[in-house]
């Protein structure tokens, strides 16, 4: 921890705040299978740690290592090396009996749900409370009870085969919290789904996160799923974490390679060719140009700033391209504009920017 990191520690012990505990942490994980020529490293030295009651995304293309990832957290692949802990108990070395108590603290979804087709809705949902032994009072309450969450009441006596897609993981999410767990792992749970559907089942897991306080992990390729619920992202490549922070930091300023690649396809910044290849207007002689790209973040998008500037500094801009998101609740976006007019003038109004919390990337 370097002075600064220490100052800031210092400074938050003195204002009462604490850290959120830690619910998941993983030190050095690293998964091989295969020998010889066949040796694949899945994951090498991950090291993550997830706080209680937020939701994690963790993305990467196919093959990165997420899913082995994930399934190392409950145990359902072992690492030849690491360390795992699960709300401050090392579960790496648990076997029997205390790893069976460890996973219930766990319940997981799957991209292609697991539903057993030979059991209606309720007795899916049901299972895990039957191999828990909990009694047919209870299970019938619970069942009912998850049935009504998840706003599958109507379809008791359904079978698997007689759902959509979107009713089939609600299933497997309610089949999830049978057992009261404090994590849900979701591997891939609606890259399955169509575009309206994943949005239904996102909002379903955001109430869940809300309603108990639940610890979420999931996995996906879909950065446009990390930017509807997650609070912190992981970014995972070739069995590495190449980044990982809150989710408004990596759009604002995304570090790795593959986390720009995957920025790319979600805010759509480029510039058409044309304006690229136009020249800035005016005679070089009298004005002069600067072509920049403006972050904003929060609430300093709903600011005047740009016309403040214009006003103040008495330079002409030109907007090339704009766009306004949302990650969760907060506002983020970027303009691209030609600014023109005296050269330091142009100067001062860029500072002016940054100085009101803007990042400015000169183009």
């Amino acid at each position: 921890m370097d002075t600064t990191q220490k100052a800031c520690v210092r400074s938050d012990q003195k204002r009462g705040y604490k850290m959120p505990p830690v619910m998941i942490e993983l030190e050095k994980v690293t998964k091989i299978y295969g020998q010889g020529e066949k040796r694949v490293v899945a994951l090498a030295d991950v090291s993550l740690k997830v706080k209680k009651g937020e939701i994690f995304g963790i993305i990467g293309l196919s093959g990165a290592g997420k899913s082995t990832l994930i399934r190392c957290i409950n145990k359902l692949e072992e690492p030849q090396s690491g360390t795992i802990r699960l709300d401050g108990q090392e579960i790496t070395k648990l076997k029997g009996k205390e790893l069976r108590a460890a996973r219930r603290k766990i319940g997981m979804i799957f991209q292609h749900f697991n539903l057993l087709s030979s059991r209606t809705v309720d007795r899916n949902i049901a299972f895990p409370l039957e191999i828990a032994g909990v009694n047919l009072k209870e299970r019938e309450e619970r069942v009912r009870s998850l049935m009504d969450l998840v706003g599958l009441a109507d379809k008791t006596h359904a079978y698997p085969s007689e759902l959509s897609g979107g009713q089939k993981q609600r299933v497997g999410i309610a089949r999830a919290l049978a057992n009261n767990p404090e994590v849900l792992l979701c591997d891939e749970a609606t890259s399955s789904l169509d575009p309206e559907t994943t949005k239904s089942i996102l909002r379903l897991l955001q109430d869940v996160n809300r309603r108990f306080g639940l610890t979420i992990v999931l996995i996906t390729h879909q950065m446009e799923v990390i930017k509807e619920i997650c609070d912190t992202v992981a970014v995972i490549d070739e069995g590495r974490i190449v980044e990982e922070g809150p989710v408004v930091e990596l759009f604002a300023h995304p570090r790795s390679l593959a986390a720009r690649r995957f920025m790319k396809g979600v805010l759509h910044t480029e510039i058409p060719r044309e304006t690229r290849e136009r020249a800035v207007l005016g005679s070089p002689q009298e004005r002069w140009g600067q072509r920049v790209r403006i972050s904003f973040i929060g609430e300093v998008a709903g600011k005047p700033i740009i016309s403040s500037m214009i006003r103040q500094y008495n330079v002409d801009v030109n907007i090339l391209y704009a766009n306004l998101d949302f990650i969760k609740n907060t506002p983020f976006g970027s303009i691209i504009v030609e600014v023109t007019g005296d050269k330091d003038k142009i100067a001062a109004a860029l500072a002016f920017l940054t100085a009101q919390g803007l990042k400015l990337e000169v183009l």
